[in-house]
């Protein structure tokens, strides 16, 4: 019994991995820094906790501040 061997899947894992390589190079000239779940050692709640000091920032000073959340839908 022999069972074929396909080689498309290391192929491809050896492509996706040099475009990676080259892609990792150059993604912190392409995405601007404010997008955090982009960037490596980053992670998304880090953007909800800048958030929430802007918060409480505002609500300690009383001043006007006017905050949106935007949410894409695919």
């Amino acid at each position: 019994d022999y069972k074929p061997i396909s080689l498309i899947g290391s192929i491809y894992k050896i492509v996706a991995k040099v475009l990676s390589s080259k892609l990792k190079k150059a993604l912190p000239y392409i995405i601007d820094e404010r997008r955090y779940f982009f960037m490596e050692g980053r992670q998304l709640l880090h953007s909800v906790v800048v958030a929430n000091k802007v918060v409480e920032e505002v609500k300690r000073c009383n001043k006007g501040c006017l905050v949106f959340k935007v949410d894409y839908k695919r």
